[in-house]
This record gives C-alpha cells, sequence and structure tokens, in this order.
C-alpha cells in the first residue's frame, strides 16, 4: 500500500513537471494559429518554421556556437578532471567547490559579469565572446562528466603499460584515453546540449550576427504563442532531450553504443539546416539591431535585393536590453531602434552618430507631428519609424466599459487583470489615474503610486511584457494594461476583445531608427534609413507588423481596414491625451527599487 502511495505522488510529480512540455508539442500540430484552441492536425507549422530564414539563421548560429564550445570545454575540462584526479595537493576541497560553483551561480550574475569582464578588456562582443562565456558556465558539466569515468577506472592497466616501458606519453594516448573515452563523449554530449539551450547568458555577450535559437525563440513569443513556436521549441527540445538520454548512459557505462541517441538529436537539429537554402552571399553587409516582431523578412529580402547587401538581424525586448549593449560593450551595429527617452540617454552620452539629412530624401513623407521632438531637435540623430499608445484591452462580454484607469483597481474582477511588467508603464499608470504626470520624479508621488500598486496587487492575476496577448486570448485575464500593435493583431483574431485609451490620459511613445557613433557602414545604414521611409515599404511594415506609422505617405496605401482601426491609429481626441514617455535621469534606479518592492511585496 505504501509503495502504491509513494508511486501515485511519482507520478503527479511526473505529470507536473511535463504536463505543459506534453501541451506545447501536442499543440504544435494544432491547425490553428490560436494556441488555445484545438481545430486539427497539421504539419504546416513545421514547414513554415524550417522555412523562416531567421529560424534557419538562428540555428546555424546555434550550431556554430555549440560545437566550438563542445569542443574547447571538453578538452580543456578532460584535462583539468585529470590533474586533480592525479594531483595531492592541500586545499582539494575548495579547488573543487571552485569547479562546481559555475553550476550553482544564477545565469544572470553570470551574464553581467562577464559582459563587464568583456568591457574591461575591450573585447567586441562577437562570436568569440559567446563562445568564451559558453565555454566559461559549461567547463564545470564537462568536468563532472569525466571525472565520473576516473572514479570508477582501472589504474592498473595504466601502470602494467608503464612497467612494460611505454612512454607517459604513449600511455595516455593508447590506455588513458580509450579507457575514458565514453566519459568524454558524455561531456561532449552534455556540453553540446546546455551550450545550445542557453538563452541569459548568451542574450548579454552575443555580437553582431550572434542571435541564437533560444534567442529567437524568446523574441518571437512576442507576438503571440503560434505553432510555429510550439513547432521550432519541439524541435529544439527533441533534439536536447536525445542528447542528454545518451549523455547518461555513457556516463553509466553503457559502452559507445550508447552515443546513438546523442547522434540522432544533432541529425535532428541538422536536418534544417541541411535544407535550407543558403543565405545569400555579399561582401556588403548591414548590421540591424532591432526589437523583436518589428520587421518582416520580406521586408529585409527586398533591401537585400535592391542593394546588393546582406542584413544581420539581432534582436531585443526591452530598451534595457539595448542600452545594455551600446553602454557596456563594443559591438558594431549600423542600425537601432531606440524609443524616444532612450535616444535622450544615448545623445547624451554621445552614443549616436549625426544623420546626413541629404542622404533621406524620404524623410519628407513623415507626419510634421513625430518631426523635430524635444528629445532629438531637427531629427539630428534619428527617424521616426513606429508609434505606439498604451492602453486598455479588454473581454467585451465581460467587460462592459474600460475607458478609465479605475477599472483596473475594480475589486469585480480580481484575478482577471493584467499589469504590463514594466516600472515606467505600471507607474505611469497609477500617476495618471491620480492626475499626475507620468514621468514625475519627485519621491513623493512615487511613492503614492506605489502605494496604488501595492494596493491593487491582490487583484493582478500576472504582471507580463511579452505575450500579454495570448493570455488575454485564452481568457485568463479579461482586462490586460497592454501595448496596441499587439492587441490590433489579437483582435483580428477575436473580434471579442476591444482596446481603450483611458480617459485620464496614457502613455505613448515612439521608436526611431538611428545609427551608433561606431557603425562600421555608415553609408549603408543610411541607405537603410532612407529605405523604410518610402511610402511602399513603410505601408509594407505596417501591414504586416500592426503597429501605428509616423508615415503619411504610407496611410493613402494602406487598405481602409487597418487605416480607420482606431486601435492602431487612436481618434485626434485620444491622441489628445497621450503623454510622452521621457527619460527621468536619476529617477529611474527608484523607479526599478520601487517596482521590485511592489512585485515582492517587501
Amino acid at each position: 500500500m505504501k509503495s502504491r502511495a509513494l508511486g501515485g505522488v511519482a507520478a503527479l510529480a511526473y505529470l507536473f513537471l511535463y504536463a505543459p512540455i506534453l501541451v506545447l508539442v501536442a499543440f504544435s500540430f494544432n491547425e490553428a494559429r490560436l494556441g488555445s484552441v484545438w481545430s486539427g492536425f497539421t504539419l504546416s507549422w513545421y514547414v513554415k518554421a524550417f522555412d523562416n530564414r531567421l529560424i534557419q539563421q538562428a540555428l546555424r548560429t546555434s550550431l556554430g556556437i555549440a560545437l566550438l564550445a563542445t569542443l574547447a570545454s571538453t578538452a580543456i575540462g578532460t584535462a583539468l578532471a585529470l590533474a586533480l584526479h592525479r594531483a595531492r595537493m592541500r586545499g582539494r576541497a575548495a579547488i573543487d567547490a571552485l569547479v562546481l560553483l559555475p553550476l550553482v551561480i544564477p545565469e544572470i550574475v553570470v551574464a553581467s559579469s562577464l559582459l563587464l569582464l568583456f568591457a574591461l578588456l575591450s573585447l567586441r562582443l562577437s562570436l568569440l565572446t559567446v563562445v568564451l562565456a559558453h565555454v566559461a558556465f559549461a567547463l564545470s558539466y564537462a568536468v563532472v562528466a569525466v571525472q565520473a569515468r576516473l572514479h570508477g577506472r582501472d589504474v592498473s592497466l595504466e601502470e602494467a603499460a608503464a612497467d612494460l616501458g611505454a612512454s607517459p606519453a604513449r600511455v595516455f594516448w593508447h590506455v588513458t584515453l580509450p579507457g575514458l573515452l565514453p566519459g568524454i563523449l558524455a561531456a561532449a554530449l552534455l556540453v553540446f546540449a546546455i551550450s545550445i539551450d542557453d538563452f541569459v547568458i548568451t542574450s548579454f555577450v552575443s555580437g553582431v550576427g550572434q542571435t541564437t535559437l533560444p534567442v529567437q525563440i524568446y523574441s518571437m513569443v512576442k507576438s503571440g504563442l503560434s505553432p510555429e513556436i510550439n513547432a521550432i521549441s519541439t524541435v529544439l527540445l527533441v533534439a536536447t532531450a536525445l542528447l542528454l538520454f545518451a549523455a547518461q548512459r555513457l556516463e553509466r557505462g553503457f559502452g559507445l553504443g550508447a552515443a546513438l541517441p546523442g547522434a540522432l538529436g544533432l541529425a535532428v537539429l541538422l536536418f534544417p539546416v541541411l535544407i535550407a537554402p543558403p543565405l545569400p552571399a555579399s561582401d556588403k553587409v548591414l548590421n540591424l539591431y532591432i526589437w523583436s516582431n518589428y520587421i518582416a523578412p520580406e521586408t529585409i529580402r527586398k533591401f537585400e535585393e535592391s542593394h546588393g547587401v546582406r542584413v544581420n538581424v539581432d534582436l531585443y525586448d526591452t530598451n534595457e536590453a539595448l542600452l545594455a549593449k551600446l553602454q557596456n560593450a563594443d559591438v558594431e551595429y549600423d542600425v537601432i531602434c531606440p524609443s524616444n527617452y532612450p535616444i535622450e540617454l544615448l545623445l547624451r552620452q554621445g552614443k549616436l552618430r549625426p544623420l546626413d539629412l541629404q542622404a533621406l530624401p524620404h524623410l519628407v513623407n513623415v507626419d510634421p507631428r513625430f518631426l523635430n521632438r524635444d528629445f532629438d531637435p531637427g531629427n539630428r540623430h534619428s527617424v521616426p519609424y513606429f508609434w505606439g499608445v498604451t492602453g486598455i484591452a479588454y473581454d467585451t462580454k465581460r467587460v462592459a466599459s474600460a475607458d478609465s484607469w479605475a477599472v483596473l483597481w475594480d475589486e469585480r474582477y480580481k484575478g482577471r487583470i493584467l499589469m504590463l511588467d514594466d516600472p515606467r508603464e505600471a507607474f505611469g499608470t497609477a500617476l495618471k489615474w491620480r492626475g499626475l504626470s507620468m514621468n514625475a520624479t519627485d519621491l513623493g508621488s512615487l511613492r503614492a503610486a506605489q502605494a496604488l500598486l501595492e494596493k491593487q496587487k491582490p487583484l493582478v492575476r500576472a504582471y507580463n511584457s511579452t505575450n500579454f496577448e495570448d493570455v488575454l486570448l485564452s481568457r485568463d485575464v479579461w482586462l490586460a494594461q497592454a501595448w496596441n500593435g499587439q492587441i490590433a493583431r489579437a483582435m483580428e483574431q477575436d473580434p471579442g476583445l476591444a482596446f481603450a485609451v483611458p480617459r485620464e490620459g496614457a502613455a505613448t511613445y515612439l521608436d526611431s531608427l538611428a545609427i551608433p557613433r561606431g557603425a562600421p557602414h555608415p553609408e549603408l545604414a543610411h541607405a537603410f534609413l532612407d529605405f523604410t521611409l518610402e511610402a511602399e515599404i513603410a505601408a509594407e511594415i505596417c501591414r504586416t507588423m500592426k503597429y501605428s506609422s509616423p508615415n503619411r505617405a504610407a496611410l493613402a496605401l494602406l487598405p481602409a481596414e487597418l487605416r480607420d482601426n482606431r486601435t492602431i491609429f487612436p481618434s485626434a481626441e485620444a491622441l489628445s491625451r497621450l503623454e510622452l514617455l521621457r527619460d527621468v535621469g536619476d529617477a529611474a534606479p527608484v523607479y526599478e527599487r520601487l517596482w521590485t518592492e511592489v512585485k515582492t511585496g517587501r
């Protein structure tokens, strides 16, 4: 009876651990684009995922980095394991602890420390820095795997070979190494699986053209958990599981035949790379660093074809990630896409290159409302790309009206409210509701806003800035503080959703294209900026991304249902109530600290 009870508990534990993974795999075959509704079996999402150029490029990058990191980590780890096994020294326990320490240090700590180290050493973020970072956190895994093999090894064969006159080198190559081979292969498979899976550290230390598959998948989540993401995640999951299974069997001494699942895992990963067409060859390269899901692959292809170049697209999902790269590292990006308040900060730090406005003849297409703003007078350093609004998205069947921020504090919707996981947006909402500026910097106003957010916290289901529209589509929440572009795409799937700009006012932002001061290809960068300002291209970008275009010449080329969509293009009356988010200077750390206190309850 006792064993049955333990078995039941174990079964429930495994179900809890693996049910989300099983759901992800199942819905990768879902015919419907909305991931929470099953409508039939299909393989089309795998075809689309393998046909996605950005995914292909990210997978190639991941495989290359994982291979280099595996070779280096396995070689160094094997040598280190042998040295530690044979050495007799004081402080051995402390040395072993140092070897194992990277296994327990939080990844975010490793990532930020490596970024600062590379900056201190004046190392440009590149393939080299990513590989070095992966070796730094994977080396411990290699040492542990090889040491496990060493502890069960029969040393009498080495001693016999030495007694028969074999040199130390000959003993190593003909006796030691063959005996360690299963452990070395296990270490290699383990390191490869961990390297190809890494997101946090890679996102910090990657340079131009080093967007890996996990980074690409994470950035795609921002526009919703479509079955395409589920499909490529399933491929990565299957390959990683096979590699880890093979590594485990080799560690347990099952022989070299146990490496077969690992080979199968590599084949799963290599298949889409082998069938994919090669990237266009060109001596000219443009390095673009842009928000995830902010430009369509078709637009990139058109620029490449018209200018005879190849575009490296790297992605980020917060302004803070962009600033971390530009402020603390040496990177060779030609074009970036910051919001208005990071532009103020980057200008003060001298990080942006002045524009040659004569090289931008299509700048006249931009609505004058978005030009010559006080964060960049005369548009000397940036050109408008997209603008947007923060408002309230809601389920019209359950919420009659959402014309005030007060609805997000309504007890009737307890557990059905979502807030953006963004200190400026969250505090901005509370400040606006109380008739204050969302760019307030005095501690009294911020403490009052904090008190409102703490009062609201028991009503909030989630703080989410990535796939909040999916949470709303699934009806896990009925109300969500949201950005209009993502909600416009969600409303195409579900007409039962609506979007409102509260009467107290709301935040607006202006994302612009700019050229970093150290851009290696400034002429190409100007060409790309002007290309996005062409009416046809700006209209295409708006049609595909569903964010608000500042290009007035493009509006005439948009279909009426898009041009008249008040979620994408709010009315003039709503626009009069918007406030532009600004750089708050020394108050920025205060926002971060108070927001942490709200979420942690401290």
